[in-house]
């Protein structure tokens, strides 16, 4: 029996050895989207802001593969994209991203700290020629799952805050937080599934599982 090729289309660490710890009988590679991610409006709610950037990525993915040549490269059997994005205490239109600097940071941790708030995972699979994945580029078919989770802060003090910016978790984390990394004493989830926080739809994980 083959081994099923998987292509995770991130620069995500995190994502990529989540999947390798639960996904142990197949095959996956870590290779970063070539294409800059597309600027997506923001007077959506932050739900579909993340839908938006996760078909973006599928797009980009499916027509970076379709220019490989398979008597050169291997094709991968199936591609996943995702996307994470925190939704901003009491406003479900303002979606918080990924800091550029510790003071971005600081300002996230500020506006979550002693609340609770959304993070929602948008996921894409891909795959070449079925017929129940929507059409994108070459054989290339898709299909988006977006779940989300709800996460308490504790109260932070001063010093809670200096510590997480210093630590450096935030870097490259939606939210400017790591809930499997130094933010996760100060954080409880309410509502929903690690793995959705982690940055993976639930529901597309549960079709991977199916897949192979």
């Amino acid at each position: 029996m083959e081994i099923l090729r998987v292509l995770l289309a991130s620069a995500s660490e995190r994502r990529f050895a989540w999947l390798n710890d639960c996904f142990q009988s197949i095959d996956i590679t870590c290779i970063p989207l070539i294409s800059k991610e597309k600027n997506i409006e923001k007077n959506k709610s932050v739900k579909q802001q993340s839908k938006d950037i996760c078909f973006s990525k599928a797009e980009s993915a499916a027509l970076e593969w379709s220019f490989v040549d398979s008597e050169t490269h291997d094709i991968p059997d199936l591609i996943i994209v995702s996307d994470t994005l925190v939704e901003s205490p009491g406003n479900e239109n303002m979606a918080l991203g990924k800091p550029e600097d510790s003071f971005m940071s600081t300002s996230m941790l500020l506006r979550l700290s002693g609340k609770r708030h959304r993070v929602w995972s948008s996921t894409a699979i891909l795959v070449q020629k079925n017929k129940q994945y929507q059409s994108l580029y070459s054989d290339w078919g898709y299909k988006i799952w977006t779940d989300y989770a709800i996460v308490e802060f504790d109260d932070l003090s001063e010093e809670d805050i200096i510590g997480l910016v210093e630590s450096n978790s935030w870097v490259g984390k939606a939210g400017g937080y790591d809930l499997a990394g130094s933010a996760g004493q100060y954080t409880k989830i309410i509502e929903g599934d690690e793995v959705t926080v982690l940055g993976f739809s639930k529901q597309a994980i549960d079709e991977l599982r199916k897949i192979i």
